[in-house]
């Protein structure tokens, strides 16, 4: 069917482009009179190409293309569509901003560049082709932002060579009813939506690429700064500051344990002490904790009071994103990322025997509304399975926060009848417990309240000293479970830990006391966020949003910023010297009020009420002032650099440029980029001026008033520092050079790899966890580095020999060059014998497609793929395995041949 359409798609088109054949036809009227007279012919003509014309149209017509981001959602919407359609994942991004480049025209309205992902080239190349196939392209990426913009790049790449209609529809929960809806009342994609999103990248962009350099002019190279998640590691390291410097105070609780009616009753209950004289009361040393004791101890004691109170205690909102990454931390100890992934499963479905089914709504949301029809399937299954009583009389509504997206709804279930039990054959481990936290959350936010009972009893000592002192205790019963049958919290009292003998207590009764003892604490300091707490913080203060929740907190983590210890995220001292840096350059765009406005202004975006670009304007109006007030910390007072440039610019002789890597230093080429720049503009940064002054330094013998200039403009200290630096490095530069005998073993080491180089028999790389390991890259590096005169460390030259023993049969001499490496190094590197045993572990597991996600337990994670690709890669490097190497191999192949097995036996 396609290729027909495709066919008469392009035959139409050939008709349409033979403007030369019209105009002769116009100059023949005697053929035209003559085709007149045969009007059965020309009415068979034009009823041929009329059925041809409505051939193509219908053809074409069947051509109707759906993109979403993942396969996994693809396949559920595909189940769900049919064959009229045909279903295809773009795979996420297809089109951003460059990666090398700023990719934004300030000057003109901020215009982005945008760059397709190399990555999405086949995918790309593919939803081409079929669109300019298909009649309609439906565009059918997550209902956010996010989702928008994906939706709109796509747009605008494939109506390029497409005649096809393009729509928009988006729908909250992947079911029959909900996609069978959106495609019903289709619409065109949102603009203010995607502008917004545009607006949050670019900020992005500017931020990181103009904050950035001056961490590495400060702080060291390679690291960065983020808009959003700056500010969360400010949060994280005020919470630290505040630990450090918590001084902890001294207080003491008292409690009692007493007899009911008469002593030695066998009617025992405890209570705490709570006010002395009728006030609180506050002990914070020794001699008096001792003296109240004493004082408490030879007193009478009677009931003061009985308080009998009914409490309702109402269910929780359904989740949102925050709480759901709260929970699932707090509950079943996952992160948010993981959290997130999981959900994101649950929503794009779930084979359930008859193929994918989404189980729950979308995971990215800030809105607790839920669906009438939502509402009453989940009152009606309450009442059947539980009965009408724990049916609340009304439906419960939930009130969003002011800010949160209305049209969205909370994560909930997409069918209330599809209990935990009944999806528990379809989900893995972790699948399930998060599917029935929300299940359970969405089920109890539509029942009953629980009905309790609290009865709080208070105790009247008369002390020794005169004085009165109240103990209390305080229990709660619950008398109706209402929604805790389904949701029960560790907040909730257990009925059979309720001690009975309180039932039997009434004001005036004599009670006697059994044992009483005091207990000194000290104050705690504040608790460290988890990344649950953390996130709840930022959602309090207004930073950031559902979908970027999960990867603030990530990317704070990835960058070594922070680290997790227990579960509780600490900064590292990186991330101290990062904040630090940046909240005494940069303090008013790092504020939490300053970040949370703009995630206020993207809202407006949004809705439609502000421009992107004004919003832009307005932001980078007060940006770029801040930014060059940053670059000029630290920087020297115009009279002082301009003396030290017109000193250096008496420079008679240059050094040469000298290559190291991929960049070459060339100290003429800077000075004089440097110069121009400030005659241009009077303006030099900290680094500027500190390599001003090494090459002030470095050049010494050929500027004689160095010394003097130095004095009389006032940084003769910087000068002597830069002295004492440029002396430390030249005798380190001193120290690595190598000996003539060590360039000589270094020329018979590498010249032994010459067949591995002409032949090319390196390795593929591989990738280890972050690393990648390239025997052809390390060598060349090596190489070069000997070349220039450097001596080797003993940790290269040992890694080199495990790769003389790993290309040794390329390798004519290697037993020569190994006793080289072993003379110089002292380093000795035995051929190690593969172990068959071992070599059939690594090929069994080499065929595993699907492995288990990594575990924490404690401060380790266990990662079985990342495991086995380290000690596939140790063996495959001829490098010996420890037992107990080996031992844990063979259980992860126990482990994974179970599994196989598991899965034949499903087969």
């Amino acid at each position: 069917m396609a290729e027909s359409a495709d066919k008469d798609d392009v035959e139409v088109k050939a008709v349409a482009k033979k403007p030369a054949v019209k105009k002769a036809a116009a100059k023949k009227p005697a053929v035209k009179k003559a085709a007149a007279k045969k009007p059965a012919a020309k009415k068979a003509a034009a009823k041929k190409s009329a059925a041809k014309k409505t051939t193509a149209k219908a053809s074409k017509a069947t051509q109707k293309l759906v993109i979403v981001e993942s396969p996994a959602k693809a396949k559920t919407i595909g189940r769900i569509l049919g064959a009229e359609y045909k279903v295809l994942a773009s795979m996420g991004h297809v089109r951003d901003l460059p990666d090398r480049t700023l990719g934004v025209d300030v000057k003109n309205d901020f215009e982005p560049k945008y760059v397709e992902a190399k990555t999405r080239a086949k995918v790309l190349k593919e939803l081409k082709s079929i669109a300019k196939k298909s009649s309609d392209v439906y565009l059918a990426p997550d209902p956010d932002r996010e989702g928008e913009a994906i939706a709109w790049h796509l747009q605008e790449i494939l109506q390029q060579g497409s005649t096809a209609e393009f729509h928009r529809v988006t729908f909250h929960e992947i079911t029959k009813s909900a996609v069978s809806k959106a495609f019903e009342k289709p619409f065109q994609v949102d603009m203010d939506r995607v502008n917004a999103q545009q607006a949050r990248r670019i900020l992005d962009r500017l931020v990181g690429y103009q904050v950035s350099p001056l961490l590495w002019s400060h702080i060291e190279r390679g690291i960065s700064a983020g808009r959003v998640q700056s500010v969360a590691l400010k949060i994280v390291c005020e919470r630290e500051r505040k630990i450090l410097a918590f001084e902890p105070k001294e207080y003491w609780n008292f409690l009692v344990s007493l007899d009911a009616h008469e002593k030695n009753s066998g009617k025992e209950f405890e209570a705490k002490l709570a006010k002395i004289d009728g006030k609180k009361f506050e002990i914070d040393n020794e001699i008096d904790a001792t003296a109240a004791l004493t004082a408490i101890t030879g007193a009478d004691y009677s009931i003061d009071s009985v308080e009998i109170k009914p409490h309702r205690k109402n269910p929780y909102p359904p989740f949102i994103t925050s709480t759901l990454q709260q929970a699932a931390s707090s509950n079943i100890n996952m992160s948010a990322s993981f959290t997130m992934r999981i959900a994101q499963q649950l929503y794009e479905g779930i084979d359930m025997g008859n193929g994918p089914q989404g189980l729950i709504t979308y995971m990215r949301t800030d809105s607790v509304n839920v669906a009438q029809e939502a509402i009453a399937a989940c009152r009606d299954y309450v009442s059947s399975t539980h009965g009408p009583d724990f049916v609340p009389e009304k439906p419960r509504f939930y009130k969003s926060k002011s800010n949160a997206q209305e049209a969205h709804e909370a994560i909930r279930p997409t069918d209330v009848t599809l209990s935990p039990d009944v999806v528990r054959p379809y989900l893995d481990e972790q699948q399930l417990r998060l599917y029935t936290l929300i299940w359970k959350r969405f089920v109890a936010s539509q029942m009953e309240s629980a009905k309790q009972m609290r009865t709080t009893i208070e105790v009247i000592a008369k002390g020794t000293d005169g004085k009165d002192y109240t103990f209390r205790t305080t229990v709660t019963v619950t008398v109706f479970q209402g929604y805790l049958k389904v949701y029960k919290l560790g907040d909730v009292e257990d009925d059979k830990f309720v001690n009975p003998v309180l039932a039997e207590l009434k004001q005036g009764d004599d009670c006697f006391l059994k044992d009483a003892h005091n207990e000194q604490k000290f104050t705690e300091p504040p608790a460290r966020f988890s990344e649950a707490s953390l996130i709840k913080e930022l959602e309090a203060n207004g930073i950031g949003r559902p979908s970027t929740y999960a990867s603030i907190v990530g990317t704070i983590q990835t960058r070594e910023y922070v680290a997790k210890d227990n579960g509780r995220l600490i900064p590292s001292e990186l991330g101290f010297r990062v904040n630090d840096f940046l909240v005494a350059t940069l303090p008013d765009l790092f504020q939490v009020t300053f970040t949370a406005d703009m995630e206020g202004q993207l809202d407006e975006v949004e809705a439609g009420d502000v421009s992107w670009t004004d919003m832009m304007h307005k932001f980078y109006g007060s940006f770029a002032e801040w930014v060059d007030v940053a670059k000029s910390i630290g920087a020297p007072e115009v009279e002082k650099a301009t003396s030290l440039i017109d000193l250096i610019t008496t420079i008679a002789k240059w050094e040469e440029p000298v290559k190291r890597g991929r960049r070459t230093y060339d100290d003429n080429k800077f000075f004089t980029s440097v110069k121009e720049k400030f005659d241009k503009d009077s303006k030099i940064t900290e680094k500027q001026w500190h390599t001003l002054l090494r090459l002030a330094v470095t050049y010494g013998d050929q500027l004689t008033s160095l010394d003097a200039i130095a004095a009389e403009f006032e940084y003769t200290d910087d000068l002597e520092k830069m002295k004492l630096e440029v002396a430390e490095r030249e005798k380190k530069a001193e120290e690595s050079k190598a000996s003539a005998e060590d360039l000589n073993s270094y020329t018979t080491i590498f010249d032994s790899f010459t067949k591995v180089i002409d032949e090319d028999l390196w390795d593929e790389p591989v990738k280890r966890g972050r690393f990648t390991y390239d025997d052809k890259k390390f060598y060349t590096s090596l190489k070069q580095q000997a070349e220039t005169g450097k001596r080797l460390s003993e940790k290269q030259l040992g890694a080199l020999s495990r790769n003389v023993v790993k290309y040794k049969e390329h390798i004519s001499n290697s037993e020569e060059v190994l006793k080289l490496i072993e003379a110089g190094t002292g380093i000795s590197v035995e051929p190690v014998e593969k172990d068959p045993e071992v070599q059939k572990m690594v090929d069994f597991l080499a065929k595993v497609t699907e492995w288990a996600e990594p575990v924490k337990k404690g401060r380790r994670v266990y990662d079985d793929k990342a495991f086995y690709e380290s000690i596939e890669g140790q063996f495959n490097s001829n490098r010996q395995l420890s037992p107990r190497q080996v031992g844990a191999f063979k259980k992860l192949v126990t482990k994974y041949s179970k599994k196989k097995d598991d899965s034949e036996e499903t087969e």
